[in-house]
């Protein structure tokens, strides 16, 4: 399962999940350096980040913005 951190509110990561679902992590259970806007990726009963996942959304979300603001 795939999550997007939407924010951090105290100790609690608010995430959206692939099926758009919201769910509520505790940053105890998340990977060092999680902020918002990460990818986590829950295999195997492990949160990891994906660095990679993360760089292609803020790409996509620039090359919108881009879109709509130089037009």
């Amino acid at each position: 399962m795939k999550y997007i951190v939407d924010r951090i509110v105290e100790n609690i990561a608010v995430c959206e999940a692939e099926n758009m679902s919201v769910n509520y992590i505790s940053l105890t259970d998340l990977p060092a350096g999680t902020h918002e806007g990460s990818v986590i990726i829950f295999k195997n009963g492990v949160y990891s980040l994906s660095v990679e996942e993360e760089e292609l959304r803020r790409r996509k979300i620039l090359a919108l913005q881009d879109g709509i603001f130089d037009e």
